[in-house]
């Protein structure tokens, strides 16, 4: 059925929905996991390359062993690898180095099926690559958000709606009473994210 199957992660809370979904294929099909974390080299400042890169890939590192851990408990062969690049293109190369039957990646599953593709790294590798992929929807429940990161994700999601993919966050989310307000930026302009923190519901204000 599928003896490689190829899941990328990008170390985020959603991605081991996607991890479980591909662990399931392996021990059914009785094939190996293969994971890949993309470290994207792209517009990183040149002052402190070296350093942002080693932080990065040291970044990397723990997210595929995360998943490489969670392959270990369903007794499922795991090949990690971090790489660097462009993460579609990356992707699609790794998958043809291992000769992947398939690829196993995360979708919102919300309206538009083009503009909402989890980072657009999905749509991307689906539209240029020739491996089969299984797109696997994630929606995030409404829930407390209490961190920074979990606030950040929400953000995250928030813009993606809006068809807006998120590129820095400049500074760390803050708290205003029951409010995070999660600053982004994405193609020069800037947004404030007013997330509520008990139930998770978000609104995308554009101030530049």
């Amino acid at each position: 059925m599928y003896d490689r199957i190829l899941v990328p992660t990008d170390g985020s809370p959603l991605t081991t929905r996607v991890v479980e979904y591909a662990l399931d294929l392996a021990v059914l099909s009785g094939g190996e996991l293969y994971t890949c974390f993309v470290v994207d080299d792209a517009d990183i400042p040149a002052r402190n390359v070296e350093q942002v890169l080693s932080s990065l890939e040291d970044e990397a590192e723990a997210a595929t062993e995360r998943v490489a851990g969670l392959a270990a408990e369903r007794d499922v062969a795991v090949t990690t690898a971090v790489l660097r690049g462009a993460p579609h293109a990356e992707i699609l190369a790794y998958a043809d180095k291992i000769n992947a039957d398939l690829i196993v990646m995360g979708t919102h599953g919300r309206r538009g099926f083009d503009r909402y593709l989890l980072g657009s790294v999905t749509e991307r590798v689906i539209r240029t690559g020739n491996t089969p992929v299984l797109t696997v929807k994630l929606m995030r429940p409404n829930k407390a958000v209490t961190t920074d990161d979990e606030a950040i994700e929400v953000a995250r999601d928030a813009l993606e709606r809006e068809g807006i993919a998120l590129t820095t966050v400049p500074e760390t989310p803050y708290q205003e009473s029951s409010t995070w307000i999660v600053r982004a930026e994405s193609d020069g302009d800037t947004f404030n994210v007013h997330i509520d923190a008990t139930s998770g519901n978000a609104r995308v204000a554009k101030i530049r």
